[in-house]
C-alpha cells in the first residue's frame, strides 16, 4: 500500500508523461502541418518566382525547379525529344532609285527571322524518326518594301511542317511541307558571307526595281519548300542525291557534294525540276510547265580562308517570251583576326534576266563580323546596280540605276 503521500506523487508522475506526450504528439502535428505548408506553398509559388534567383532561403529550391522546368522544355516526352531553336535577323535599308532615296527598317530576306521546333527518337540502331515544324516572320521583307510601302510583307510564314524517318542505311524520307529537292541548290557557300545579303536572289529592293523602276524579275529558281514527299540517299563518298515530288504538280531531283582535298573543302550541287502548278508564275495560262535547272559551287582554301562562290539557272517555260537566266559569283577572305569571332570580307557581281528581256547586271562588296560568344553576326553590304527594261522600257529611262546598302546584325538562339 503507498501512503498518501506516494499516491499523489504517483498521480503527479503520470500526469507530467501524460502532458509531455500530449506536447510531444502537439509538435509532432504542428511540424507536419508546417512541413505540408510549405511544400504547398513552394508548389504555388515555384512558377512565378523561378525567374526570379534572389537570395532567399528558398533561392536554391528556386534554382532547382527553373533547371527542371528549362529542362522539361527541351526535352518534350520521354520518348520524342524538343529543341526550340530560331534567329532574329533587322538591318537598316539605305537605297536611291534616282528618283527617292530612302532608309527603311527591314528584314533580310537571305536570313530571315525565325523560330522552329524539331525533336527526333531512336527506333533502333539504324532508324529513326523525327519531325521539323518552323515559322518565319517580317514584318519588313526587304526584297518587298516598295518607294510608297516601307512595311513589305507582316504575315508569317510556314518554313517547315513534317515528320520524317531516317536509315544510316537507306536514307531518309520526309512527308509534309519541307524543303523540295532543289532548295538551297542556289545558295550554297561555305562562307558567311550570304548572311549580308550576298547571294542572287534575295536582293534587298528588288520589289522597287522591279515594279517601281520596270526592271527585271529576280529568282534564283529554287521551288524552295511545298507539300512533297522528299527522299535523300546517304551520303556515299561525299554525294546525296534528293529527289522530291509534290501533289502532282511539280518534281525535281539534285546532286550535291561535299569533301575535302589538299587543304580545299569543296560544296556543289545541280538540280532539274518541273513544275505545272498554275501558280508557278509562269504566267496566266493555265498549269504550264517550268522546266529549271540550276547549282551551286563553293570553295573555300582552310589554310589561308581564301574563298569563291558562284551560282547560276535557267527556267523556261512555253509561254515565256525568253529564257530566263542569271549567274552569280563572289569571292573574299574569311579570318580569324579578332578574339571575338570570324570576320569575312567579299565582293560579289551578277546578273539577271527575266522573261521579258529585263535585266539587272550588279556589283557590289560586304563584310560580316562573328561575335561567337552571343552567336551573334554583324553585316553590312553595298550593291549598285545597272538595269534594262527590256522591250517594255523602264518606267523612266533617265532612271536605270539603284544604289542600296543593308546594315545589320543576326542573333541565334
Amino acid at each position: 500500500m503507498l501512503s498518501g503521500r506516494g499516491q499523489v506523487h504517483k498521480q503527479q508522475k503520470a500526469s507530467r508523461g501524460e502532458n509531455h506526450m500530449t506536447e510531444k504528439i502537439k509538435t509532432t502535428a504542428l511540424g507536419l502541418v508546417a512541413g505540408a505548408s510549405l511544400l504547398a506553398l513552394t508548389a504555388y509559388t515555384a512558377p512565378a518566382s523561378a525567374a526570379d534567383l534572389g537570395g532567399d532561403c528558398c533561392a536554391d529550391l528556386e534554382e532547382r525547379v527553373a533547371e527542371l522546368e528549362a529542362t522539361t522544355a527541351r526535352k518534350g516526352n520521354r520518348k520524342v525529344s524538343l529543341e526550340v531553336y530560331g534567329q532574329v535577323t533587322t538591318a537598316v535599308m539605305w537605297w536611291d532609285d534616282g528618283f527617292e532615296d530612302n532608309v527603311y527598317v527591314v528584314d533580310p530576306q537571305t536570313s530571315n527571322t525565325r523560330f522552329g521546333f524539331r525533336g527526333k527518337a531512336a527506333i533502333n540502331s539504324d532508324l529513326e524518326a523525327g519531325y521539323n515544324i518552323e515559322l518565319g516572320w517580317q514584318t519588313a521583307d526587304a526584297t518587298k518594301v516598295r518607294e510608297d510601302n516601307d512595311e513589305g510583307a507582316d504575315i508569317p510564314e510556314f518554313r517547315q511542317a513534317h515528320w520524317y524517318i531516317k536509315s544510316n542505311t537507306w536514307g531518309k524520307v520526309r512527308v509534309g511541307f519541307a524543303d523540295t529537292a532543289n532548295s538551297g541548290i542556289a545558295e550554297i557557300d561555305l562562307s558567311n558571307a550570304s548572311v549580308a545579303d550576298g547571294m542572287s536572289s534575295s536582293q534587298a529592293g528588288s520589289a522597287i526595281m522591279q515594279n517601281d523602276m520596270g526592271g527585271p524579275a529576280f529568282g534564283n529558281y529554287e521551288f524552295n519548300r511545298a507539300n512533297v514527299v522528299r527522299y535523300d540517299t546517304p551520303t556515299m563518298g561525299g554525294f546525296v542525291v534528293s529527289a522530291a515530288w509534290g501533289e502532282d504538280d511539280l518534281w525535281d531531283v539534285a546532286l550535291r557534294y561535299a569533301g575535302e582535298h589538299g587543304g580545299f573543302k569543296i560544296a556543289a550541287g545541280i538540280a532539274y525540276g518541273e513544275n505545272t502548278d498554275r501558280n508557278n508564275g509562269a504566267g496566266p495560262t493555265d498549269d504550264p510547265a517550268i522546266e529549271v535547272l540550276n547549282g551551286g559551287l563553293s570553295i573555300m582554301h582552310m589554310p589561308t580562308g581564301l574563298f569563291v562562290t558562284t551560282s547560276a539557272g535557267t527556267r523556261d517555260a512555253d509561254d515565256f517570251a525568253d529564257e530566263e537566266h542569271f549567274w552569280f559569283l563572289s569571292g573574299g577572305l574569311e579570318r580569324k583576326w579578332f578574339t571575338i569571332g570570324k570576320t569575312t570580307l567579299f565582293a560579289m557581281g551578277g546578273e539577271q534576266e527575266d522573261r521579258s528581256d529585263r535585266t539587272a547586271t550588279f556589283w557590289g562588296l560586304g563584310a560580316v563580323q562573328k561575335i561567337d560568344a552571343a552567336a551573334m553576326d554583324l553585316y553590312i553590304s553595298y550593291r549598285h546596280y545597272e538595269l534594262d527594261g527590256g522591250t517594255a522600257g523602264l518606267v523612266d529611262p533617265n532612271e536605270d540605276k539603284f544604289d542600296t546598302v543593308v546594315g545589320g546584325a543576326r542573333i541565334k538562339f
